[in-house]
């Protein structure tokens, strides 16, 4: 888990240099290693939880300590209101960000939208580029 949260803070670190450099949109390997700690957050959560049964269910399965005292000393209503907040927490964030992703996709791109698309116009201080050298003396036929 601890592993996993310096790997998040490696590539929030990596991704803020690749910015400040000006090639954030070009990094290749900062894009497939961000996309690969995707479920990162998901498996640092179920390791942390690993880690704490796995420490306590040896002590309890072998009489070491009792069921009674394995358990957490929290109230039902502390944990019913805990998993409340949760529950509200997360369908605001989400539902945020599911309006957010639909607002983004209902806008039509126009062109030359993406700065990678070597087809896209470029603006050179207000003089328009002409074709590449290699095509300006080329026949329209390909001769």
């Amino acid at each position: 888990m601890v592993g996993i949260g310096f790997a998040m803070l490696g590539i929030g670190l990596w991704s803020l240099y690749a910015r400040f450099r000006g090639g954030l949109a070009y990094a290749r390997w900062l894009q497939m290693a961000a996309l690969a700690m995707g479920p990162s957050g998901f498996v640092a959560v179920l390791a942390g939880w690993i880690t704490t049964e796995v420490g306590r269910q040896p002590y309890t399965v072998y009489g070491l300590l009792r069921t009674a005292d394995s358990i957490s000393p929290i109230a039902a209503s502390a944990v019913g209101a805990s998993l409340t907040a949760f529950v509200i927490v997360y369908f605001a964030v989400f539902g945020a960000g599911t309006f957010y992703l639909l607002r983004q996709m209902a806008i039509t791109p126009k062109p030359g939208d993406d700065p990678l698309d070597p087809r896209a116009p470029m603006h050179a201080a207000g003089i328009m580029p002409g074709p590449p050298r290699a095509l300006a003396g080329a026949a329209p036929g390909g001769h």
